[in-house]
């Protein structure tokens, strides 16, 4: 079952953890909303020579530049060849996470962990993207706020989501780590991408 930590963020009213089965959490179906917040992902219809970058911070977040050192016209150009399959596979990640959750008691089967793992990831990207959590002192803000009771605003909101977001995908990868058999990859899903964030 789940290990769960001694002291989880506060959940939503609608959110409680489970702990069995594997890698499970308990969410009410109509928060499956949540994961509307990677919806700015799209899939070009037409191959381009170029691709410019993101212009919204969020998704830039979860699409950023492969090459930074690159020039601009390098960087065009791998994006165009890249960057619809890197969206479709995040777009998969995030229908079958909105599958899981489409049930009052959400259970994550182990050989879907990984990607349900990469779906609160990216999540969490694009909150810490609209919250502007760039540093140390950024991520101590939003931890700070961790009482719904006082969720006045969308920002108070969406640090809420952010630090109960960021324990349950600590709490999956914990679970699907220690499940392992030794000398297996001990690499965590989207913990690649996270890099930098607190």
């Amino acid at each position: 079952g789940v290990d769960t930590p001694e002291d989880p963020p506060a959940a939503p009213p609608s959110v409680s953890a489970a702990q069995d089965a594997g890698p499970v959490a308990g969410l009410d179906a109509s928060d499956a909303a949540f994961w509307g917040l990677v919806s700015g992902l799209h899939l070009s219809q037409d191959p381009e020579p170029q691709r410019s970058a993101p212009t919204d911070p969020a998704v830039a977040r979860l699409l950023p530049d492969a090459m930074p050192q690159a020039g601009a016209a390098e960087q065009g150009a791998h994006r165009a060849l890249t960057e619809d399959a890197l969206s479709e596979g995040k777009l998969a990640d995030a229908r079958l996470a909105l599958e899981l959750l489409r049930s009052t008691r959400v259970e994550v089967p182990h050989d879907q962990a990984p990607a349900f793992g990469r779906a609160l990831n990216d999540v969490r990207l694009v909150l810490a993207a609209r919250l502007g959590v760039e540093t140390e002192e950024d991520a101590a803000r939003v931890h700070a706020v961790d009482d719904w009771r006082s969720a006045e605003d969308v920002e108070s909101t969406m640090a809420l989501l952010y630090n109960f977001t960021s324990w349950l995908l600590e709490t999956l990868m914990t679970d699907m780590l220690s499940e392992q058999p030794e000398g297996a990859d001990d690499s965590a899903p989207g913990a690649g991408d996270a890099e930098g964030e607190q």
